[in-house]
């Protein structure tokens, strides 16, 4: 019993020091092969998931584990990532906005900014009605 706890522990101790997409090193502006790298390497709670493409598209989408977080990420024709969005279950909310406030500067009521390369990052989370959203873009 002791060894499935200890593996246990483990297992959940690495998932945390993973990281996440919030508070992770930003996507903008890496192509489409250093995403693919950095989250495997990285973000290791999450998956790809090619169960549904949209050819009107260019992003990569990730699924964790729990299915309670799905990461897409959006690309340029060149194969720039240009912006990212994390839909999330409810039962991650209070988490989410933890990551949100200690990562980021908060500049409003559901919105954050964060410096990459001398550019503003915003990122706004936005709640629906079965799950909210975390947007990450280049302030326009």
């Amino acid at each position: 019993m002791w060894r499935y706890l200890n593996i246990y522990l483990i297992s959940a101790a690495l998932l945390l020091l993973s990281g996440s997409p919030l508070n992770g090193q930003s996507m903008i502006d890496l192509t489409k092969e250093e995403v693919r790298v950095i989250v495997k390497d990285k973000h290791m709670e999450f998956r790809r998931d090619k169960a549904v493409v949209n050819q009107q598209f260019n992003y990569l989408k990730y699924i964790n584990g729990l299915r309670s977080r799905t990461w897409i990420i959006y690309f340029t024709d060149e194969d720039i990532c240009r912006s990212s969005k994390l839909v999330c279950d409810y039962g991650e909310y209070d988490e989410v906005l933890e990551e949100l406030n200690e990562s980021h500067e908060k500049v409003g009521e559901s919105e954050w900014t964060y410096q990459l390369e001398g550019d503003t990052i915003q990122v706004i989370l936005a709640r629906q009605e079965w799950y909210f959203t975390v947007r990450e873009a280049r302030k326009k």
